[in-house]
């Protein structure tokens, strides 16, 4: 099925707002210059986004892959899954360093931080399901909630991302999901 000009005029929007998000940052980002390398009016650019923090948003979305929603059966299996899924966005200098940085502005402009914060509550679904599985099984501690279960979940490679970015292509998560379970895990009896 052929895309509408709406959907190329998009496309070539988002393919290009990630090009100046790379080459010029944060600072240098502006509809200007995504009108300009994309060949698309700004007027189109305003009737598809509301500003530039919703287009930057949404070129950072399109760019990563959707994380795996794995149903393995077990709170092991899943995240191996899950984490495979995510390390390669990670592992990905250009994407985690305008991650990063996206990350920062968004702690400073609240508008910013409101597209942020939408883009992430819909990326981190697949950690939920995996939460919600997992503690229907028993596998989780009642007693620890989401948002510490997520923090606990990707901890590890969000770490290793600021502390060893270099090390992360070749992390071996099994350890890592071991000490995740374990954290994880109902008190022995």
């Amino acid at each position: 099925m052929a895309r509408t000009p709406s959907d190329e005029a998009r496309a070539k929007m988002l393919h290009a707002a990630m090009e100046v998000a790379f080459e010029l940052g944060l600072h240098g980002f502006t509809i200007d210059e995504v009108a300009k390398r994309s060949g698309v009016a700004k007027t189109t650019i305003y009737r598809h986004f509301a500003d530039r923090n919703e287009l930057l948003l949404a070129a950072v979305d399109a760019s990563l892959a959707d994380p795996a929603t794995p149903n393995t059966g077990t709170l092991r299996g899943d995240l191996e899954e899950f984490l495979e899924s995510v390390l390669p966005i990670f592992a990905n200098m250009g994407l985690r360093g305008l991650f990063f940085e996206t990350l920062a502005a968004a702690g400073r402009d609240p508008e910013l931080g409101r597209h942020y914060g939408a883009m992430m509550a819909r990326r981190s679904a697949p950690t939920k399901a995996i939460y919600d599985r997992a503690l229907e099984r028993g596998e989780i501690d009642p007693a620890i909630d989401y948002p510490s279960a997520f923090e606990i979940m990707e901890g590890p490679i969000i770490v290793r991302s600021i502390l060893r970015p270099d090390h992360l292509r070749t992390m071996d998560l099994a350890p890592a999901i071991e000490a995740i379970v374990e954290q994880l895990a109902p008190p022995k009896a």
